[in-house]
């Protein structure tokens, strides 16, 4: 084979057919003075709920400019809730003290619901549009373009201001990294270009230099022949501590074998949430860890949250790219590696791939602010 045919495969991921495509995006704004001010008709003090038709009223008009755009699947949140979107052959919306989680099938299911409390006022007011059709990722430029059409409208019928609205265009694909074992032929081929290049390809031009970030999460399920690799503490504070230093021992081993240097592993029952940051940092939300990573350092190092009294159901490995990552091809070699340091850390732990699963999670994801 011709040594730029051999480069240029080096550059290319094959992932399983079976992968499952999302994409959706957000938009905050904060529900601020001189926002409440210019409604100021629509707050009612002396009422219980005093903010209700305030949110009923903005979420009327996000919902008709929708249906004139053909937006099927959105939602209106004003609850400060965390918005999670997961791919889902069933579709469920649940909540829980902090979260609305999200879960659909984009090629099936559509959504349209409100989350407010009318008696609360909220810090800020999030609008979430999911994908939905064949062929997400195809087709990600023009939902985007779409989207960011109706944000505008949006805020031009409410007066809010373009600089006051971020917006986070989230893409995933998932799969099962064992997906062949189980009988699942076929793959497709992906370059993993940034966004930015995708939508310019397709004409959908983006603000300057919004903030970018590439990164993976796995679950790895803990089953009873992976407890019973390890022993387990006599403290009962530090109980499960052997087992999640086995875990975390294999699998930045692994990770470095094949010059992966930026991640982290998670057992503590908390939902990672990664995000780019100027600077790294561990935030503790509640239920929710926020992990913030800066692509332009190329060597953060791996971080390790775990609480070693409690046994957890999944270990979450996560791997975020740097800028050193991308190619000029976009992050294939990235997420090849990413499969090869995975296939070492499952031969050290034994994993078999025909009866048992590990589920990834390639997450593509920008933010900017609409004006």
């Amino acid at each position: 084979m011709p040594l730029s045919r051999t480069k240029n495969l080096q550059h290319k991921a094959y992932i399983p057919s079976s992968a499952r495509e999302n994409q959706y995006l957000m938009a905050k704004f904060p529900l601020s003075d001189e926002l409440l001010t210019q409604y100021q008709s629509l707050i009612d003090i002396e009422s219980d709920t005093p903010y209700e038709k305030l949110y009923q009223a903005l979420a009327d008009k996000f919902f008709a400019i929708n249906d004139k755009l053909a937006l099927e699947s959105c939602q209106f949140i004003a609850n400060d809730k965390f918005a999670r979107v997961r791919f889902s052959p069933e579709k469920l919306t649940a909540q829980t003290k902090q979260q609305v989680l999200f879960l659909y099938n984009p090629k099936y299911h559509t959504s349209r619901n409100s989350f407010f409390n009318g008696a609360n006022k909220a810090k800020k007011i999030s609008l979430l549009f999911l994908a939905s059709g064949e062929d997400i990722r195809g087709q990600s430029a023009k939902f985007h373009q779409l989207v960011t059409k109706a944000l505008t409208e949006f805020a031009k019928q409410t007066a809010i201001s373009l600089e006051k609205i971020r917006v986070s265009d989230h893409q995933h694909l998932t799969y099962d990294l064992f997906a062949k074992n189980k009988g699942v032929e076929g793959s497709q081929s992906h370059k993993f270009r940034p966004i930015v290049e995708r939508y310019l390809a397709d004409k959908q031009a983006l603000p300057t230099s919004p903030n970018a970030l590439t990164y993976a999460v796995v679950d790895f399920p803990i089953n009873q022949r992976i407890r019973a690799m390890a022993d387990i503490d006599d403290n009962p504070q530090e109980r499960y501590n052997p087992l999640y230093n086995l875990i975390a021992d294999a699998f930045i081993s692994s990770a470095k074998k094949f010059n992966l240097n930026n991640g982290a592993v998670i057992a503590n029952g908390l939902v990672p949430i990664v995000r780019s940051a100027k600077d790294e940092n561990v935030v503790t939300s509640g239920e929710l860890l926020m992990l913030g990573y800066n692509p332009e350092h190329t060597s953060c190092g791996y971080t390790c949250k775990w609480n070693s009294a409690k046994l957890v159901d999944t270990v979450q490995l996560i791997f975020v790219a740097s800028e050193q990552d991308k190619t000029s091809h976009g992050y294939g070699k990235f997420v090849n590696e990413i499969e090869q340091a995975l296939r070492s850390f499952a031969q050290r732990l034994e994993v078999s791939g025909d009866t048992e699963q590990m589920i990834v999670r390639l997450h593509q994801h920008i933010g900017f602010y609409l004006g």
